[in-house]
């Protein structure tokens, strides 16, 4: 008889997701609307992300075609100004600028040396650091978005739970008093998981292309050292 009862009640209980997001109260709502302005700024970094990286991975491709085919005829500063004009914010172009000008400022005191070498990878080091962190930009906010989101939705299960027992009334079923509560109260951990799930895929996504982008460019600067070595070096003995 009981459970028939509970049964009833529960009928009339409105456990619509929707419903349930819209008619919450308090700190479970600010929840809420946390965990939505998350989840709306994840999915612009992601948007932005994709398409910017997309068009990277094709930039670089070409761009290294077209540089060991011009390099096998062409002096270094020839490449890097033909080159530019076309790429101009590809970071490949950009560590190539700074090798040249850190050659440009050895030279105008003396002739090359192997011992300028070091002196140019850290020119490029203090160029690649930035342009890896251009690389990298959004990648934090998914990050903290698919650690953080979970527990802030959590955080307002919870909350709201406590406050759904807490303010039982004297009258009336447990059931009926409690149920729309504990529903306003859960969407809360769902929506925190909505947020982290493609947050989550997206940071590893985005972090394999990034990285492979990066691992590029120390490979691009490695053939730049190699080749300052073997036709400016050579041409100074």
């Amino acid at each position: 008889m009981n459970f028939l009862i509970n049964m009833t009640v529960l009928a009339q209980v409105e456990m619509d997701p929707l419903t349930a997001a819209i008619q919450s109260r308090g700190m479970v709502l600010l929840v809420l609307v946390a965990l939505i302005a998350l989840s709306i700024a994840s999915w612009v970094v992601i948007g932005s992300r994709v398409f910017a990286l997309r068009t990277l991975r094709k930039e670089v491709s070409t761009f290294r075609m077209q540089f060991s085919e011009l390099i096998k005829q062409s002096d270094l500063s020839v490449v890097a100004e033909q080159l530019a004009k076309k790429y101009v914010s590809l970071p490949h172009t950009r560590l190539l600028a700074a090798v040249l000008k850190e050659m440009a400022q050895l030279e105008a005191t003396a002739p090359l040396r192997e011992d300028d070498l070091d002196t140019i990878e850290r020119a490029m080091r203090r160029v690649s650091e930035p342009l890896v962190d251009e690389l990298e930009s959004g990648m934090q906010l998914l990050a903290t978005t698919a650690t953080v989101a979970p527990f802030i939705g959590l955080f307002g299960t919870v909350w709201g739970i406590m406050g759904a027992f807490g303010g039982l009334a004297d009258t009336g079923t447990i059931l009926q008093t409690v149920a729309p509560h504990i529903a306003q109260a859960l969407i809360a951990t769902a929506v925190g998981l909505l947020a982290a799930i493609p947050a989550s895929m997206a940071y590893n996504g985005l972090g394999r292309v990034i990285r492979r982008l990066v691992t590029d460019l120390d490979g691009f600067g490695h053939e730049l050292l190699i080749l300052v070595r073997r036709r400016y070096l050579r041409s100074k003995d």
